[in-house]
This record gives structure tokens, C-alpha cells and sequence, in this order.
């Protein structure tokens, strides 16, 4: 019996070997430091229909030339950023009307606006969002005090 306690002696005197294992990943980000959006590739844009032209509810289309209700002076038109995959992704719109003196957009910046007509003629609204811009061209006409508004993609 001496031998086993002496062989458990040994065994504990032994040196103590430790392997450590070391994990190798992408360095961590910043709390709140998110993945950057994809590129945006196009912008899609949708207009709302005159609620007195539907009655089952809010619809939204995408012709390429949009005709507004008759006595319409004020069209609520949607963009969204679209990636190379045809997904949508999320983007900075600014909206920018050539003639201020005849179109208004409000607000400004954003997925979602107005376009107001303040007189006749013809005027675009340049709609952009990072590198890719899209041009609407707006024909507005007055005839006995209803307004016809016309909308080109």
C-alpha cells in the first residue's frame, strides 16, 4: 500500500501543464455602432390616391404619369431607397421643387410628403437620396377654379 500513496504523491507533485485556447474574431464595435445600410441603388416612388376616388381606404400607386383628382391641388407622393437587390433599405430623401414660387413640398426631407401647387404651370421636383436622384415633372392647370394636376416619373 505504500507504493499507491507514494505513485499519489508523485502524480500531484507533478507540474500542472494549463493549455489555453486562444479565440481569434473580428474586432467588436462601439455600443450602438451599427453595420452601415447598403447603397442605395434606386428610389421608388408611390402616390396616394384621392381619398374621395376609393372606398376601401387608403391606396397607394406607381404610374408613371400620376393624374390627380379634379379640384386636387395637393398630391401625397412616398419614396423609398432601394438596394442593388431590390430591397428596400433606409436612406436620408430630401425633395427639391425647381420653382418655389409654384410647388411646395413639405416637409422637405423625409419618405413621406406633400407636393402643393400654388399656381399654374409646369415646374420638377428633384427627389435624391445619397448618390441616386429621380426627377418628377409636375404640369398644373386651373379651368374655373378646378385644379388638374398632372405628376411624370
Amino acid at each position: 500500500m505504500p507504493s499507491k500513496g507514494k505513485n499519489m504523491r508523485s502524480a500531484l507533485a507533478a507540474p500542472l501543464v494549463v493549455l489555453s485556447f486562444l479565440t481569434l474574431s473580428a474586432p467588436s464595435s462601439p455600443a450602438g455602432d451599427e453595420k452601415a445600410p447598403p447603397a442605395v441603388a434606386k428610389i421608388a416612388l408611390t402616390f396616394k390616391l384621392d381619398p374621395r376616388l376609393t372606398y376601401t381606404g387608403e391606396r397607394w400607386v406607381s404610374p408613371p404619369t400620376y393624374t390627380g383628382a379634379a379640384a386636387q391641388d395637393t398630391v401625397e407622393v412616398s419614396a423609398s431607397a432601394v438596394d442593388a437587390a431590390g430591397k428596400p433599405t433606409k436612406a436620408s430623401i430630401d425633395w427639391s421643387p425647381s420653382d418655389p414660387e409654384m410647388l411646395t413640398v413639405t416637409p422637405p426631407r423625409g419618405e413621406r410628403v406633400k407636393i402643393a401647387v400654388k399656381r399654374a404651370g409646369e415646374s420638377s421636383v428633384t427627389v435624391k437620396s445619397g448618390g441616386v436622384s429621380r426627377k418628377l415633372t409636375v404640369n398644373a392647370t386651373q379651368k374655373n377654379g378646378v385644379w388638374q394636376v398632372t405628376i411624370s416619373q
